[in-house]
């Protein structure tokens, strides 16, 4: 029900965009044709994904066609809220600004959404990091979000940036592709490609569950991704990685785990990393109690807001946690990325670079 709802809503704005745009600038008929026109081909963008391409978020379809319909689409979701805020402007002003405004704005959300990631670096301080781990680097990667409109020239692109920085450990928190791994197996391989002193370590996202997880759970296998799935590693003396597979499990017929003993057998003495696709803390528990004994826990899934208003929502949806640093308590800390991709079913990205991140583990000094 949601999914046509946001398939077909379009269609509602470009019928609004004809009484407070069109009308308003008193086009002559032909005008008035065209742009309704136009609109409508904008709108209509998730229905032919989904008749064409097989799917309203994830179609098939050529690159460089979904990246122009995302842009038009965009830019006439734009044009509808420049059309009622500025609606006191003067027809001939808005005929000659809005429209720039609109479709320029969503080509450069567009492409800000696509472009390859840059490294960030984040220094994390710990009074209880292992004196032999200070200055160890792990490198996060999340929200790839692989598909027809971000293909494997920009997997292969990532992995290039990623294995240049030099890591120690990778680690992956889920939503790596959208899309059946017949279509989009090709286009996400390169990520096999990924390459740290101590190895790479993944968890899964809730977008792992949407398409076909026991199909894609074969390739990862014949790829060798090691998912952590409510159990810890350790890549080096004195640390302990654990992951959870994300609540989104559910979709897939697969039962949320408990977890709470994840890092069970781990010492003491091992500093505690938590893999978790969504910023969830104590807020959300797995199975009957809550994972809590860890150190620091990496996390996605917020896209860092995508847009200023939008990161208000996005932020109310996780418990407060959006981008960034943040103090849990009792010594424990959260770090969640921007990510590396986005979503195409909102393709645009505003003021909100996506990211790979190199976290270096800093011992605090006594």
């Amino acid at each position: 029900m949601i999914k046509t709802i946001l398939e077909y809503q379009p269609i509602l704005f470009a019928l609004i965009l004809v009484f407070t745009f069109v009308r308003r600038c008193r086009l002559g008929a032909l005008g008035r044709v065209l742009w309704t026109v136009g609109l409508f081909l904008c709108a209509v963008k998730f229905v032919v994904f989904e008749f064409v391409g097989g799917a309203a978020f994830a179609p098939v379809m050529p690159e460089k066609l979904i990246w122009i319909w995302n842009i038009a689409y965009s830019g006439m979701c734009l044009l509808l809220m420049f059309s009622i805020l500025l609606f006191f402007l003067p027809p001939r002003v808005k005929l000659a600004v809005l429209p720039l405004l609109s479709w320029g704005l969503a080509a450069a959300g567009v492409y800000n959404g696509l472009r390859v990631p840059d490294i960030r670096e984040v220094e994390l301080s710990f009074a209880n990091l292992p004196a032999s781990l200070d200055g160890y680097r792990i490198l996060h990667i999340t929200d790839v979000h692989t598909s027809s409109a971000a293909t494997r020239w920009r997997t292969e692109a990532i992995v290039e940036k990623a294995n240049a920085a030099g890591a120690d450990l990778i680690v992956v928190t889920g939503d790596l592709v959208d899309g059946q791994p017949v279509d989009q197996a090709a286009n996400l391989e390169p990520l096999k490609n990924l390459a740290a002193r101590d190895g790479v370590l993944h968890c899964t996202g809730n977008h792992e569950y949407y398409s076909n997880w026991p199909g894609w759970k074969r390739r990862y296998d014949e790829w060798g991704f090691l998912f952590l799935d409510g159990e810890w590693v350790s890549p080096r003396a004195g640390l302990a990685v654990a992951g959870v597979r994300d609540t989104a499990c559910g979709r897939a017929g697969i039962p949320v785990p408990e977890v709470a003993g994840a890092f069970d057998g781990a010492t003491n003495g091992e500093f505690r990393v938590l893999l978790q696709h969504k910023p969830y803390f104590d807020h959300v528990k797995y199975g009957k109690k809550p994972l809590e004994d860890f150190d620091l826990q990496i996390s996605g899934h917020t896209h860092g807001g995508v847009a200023p208003v939008m990161g208000w929502l996005v932020r109310a949806f996780n418990n407060g946690y959006l981008r960034g640093v943040y103090d849990l308590g009792r010594g424990r800390t959260m770090f969640v990325s921007r990510g590396a991709g986005q979503w195409a079913g909102f393709p645009i990205r505003f003021f909100d670079d996506s990211e790979i991140t190199v976290l270096v583990l800093r011992r605090k000094a006594d």
